[in-house]
């Protein structure tokens, strides 16, 4: 019982932030009136990769996080696309890409996005991720030969200790993500922080894929109280990706976008991330939480496009 209620806090803790109490209505994320985005499908690596692209200039990629779709930039796109060649895609196994049965990583998606970029001819490409496509984007930006031009990371997920990560997640899942009750919160973000930290002790797992598929079946219907669909797989892969190898090799200027209410990833996360990305600019965003660009579509866009072109004209850092 106990881990199956480990188990069950711990998927919660990864569901799509809209079931952390932010909104994504009329106001948030909302598509301009007369614009429209035409999707299309191209083959990456024997995958349909879905996609929006509009406008013309430079290369704009835009990676989004985990649960999410190229939807959530429809109120960045537009913005954006007078002066760039903007590009949002939903990664294989979200949105309307192809869902293969495979094993999903953080690895795999920085692979295909490559492979999109290499066929597509993309290079010196401004790159923008956001959660679990923020990591993406920080593989990407640290290859040799890397085609990110300039880098944008917002609220990027599971950069910290894991433990204190996941606790905060879950403190943050009961709590809600403006809780006042600053005490008991501390108090139970240490209990969960102590369970996770000695569960990994005493289980030691090899990696949190094989303790997600450990989990039985359920006793009625036979089947997994944890099914491995793409978004399950990639929550583990989150908990197991190790960023820090990749920061030092950032030689690109970068922009890190906060929000300072984020319920998911831990602000103090992006302060760290300043003092580890050699050519790094910090931006923390007061009222938003997880997802600024929906949140605070306008400022997002502003903050965003101030950085760009301050890295064009050499003065970024």
């Amino acid at each position: 019982m106990k881990l199956f209620l480990f188990s069950l806090l711990l998927y919660l803790s990864f569901l799509p932030p809209l079931t952390f109490g932010q909104t994504k209505g009329a106001e948030n994320g909302r598509i301009p009136q007369a614009f429209f985005f035409y999707p299309q499908k191209f083959s990456v690596a024997g995958l349909g990769i879905n996609f929006v692209e509009v406008g013309k200039g430079p290369p704009m990629l835009f990676l989004h996080g985990l649960g999410g779709s190229w939807k959530d930039w429809a109120a960045n796109l537009p913005f954006f696309h007078a002066s760039y060649r903007t590009i949002a895609i939903d990664f294989p196994g979200f949105g309307d890409s192809d869902k293969p049965e495979r094993d999903y990583s953080i690895d795999w998606l920085t692979a295909i996005v490559d492979k999109f970029l290499q066929e597509w001819k993309l290079d010196q490409t401004v790159v923008v991720g956001h959660s679990m496509g923020a990591l993406v984007a920080i593989n990407l930006a640290a290859q040799v030969d890397s085609r990110v031009k300039n880098l944008v990371l917002v609220d990027a997920v599971g950069i910290g200790d894991k433990a204190d990560f996941l606790s905060y997640a879950l403190t943050k899942k009961i709590m809600g993500p403006e809780s006042r009750f600053e005490t008991f919160e501390g108090l139970l973000r240490e209990e969960f922080k102590t369970m996770v930290e000695n569960f990994i002790k005493r289980q030691k797992p090899k990696t949190s894929k094989e303790f997600f598929q450990s989990i039985p079946k359920s006793p009625f219907t036979g089947k997994p109280l944890l099914p491995m669909t793409p978004a399950v797989q990639m929550s583990a892969s989150i908990i197991d990706f190790d960023p820090h190898p990749q920061l030092a090799a950032i030689r690109q200027p970068t922009l890190i976008l906060w929000g300072a209410k984020d319920p998911i990833a831990p602000p103090q996360d992006a302060p760290y991330l300043k003092t580890k990305i050699p050519h790094a600019t910090l931006k923390v965003l007061d009222k938003s939480g997880h997802s600024p660009m929906q949140e605070q579509p306008e400022l997002f866009n502003q903050e965003v496009q101030k950085f760009l072109q301050a890295a064009e004209s050499g003065s970024s850092k």
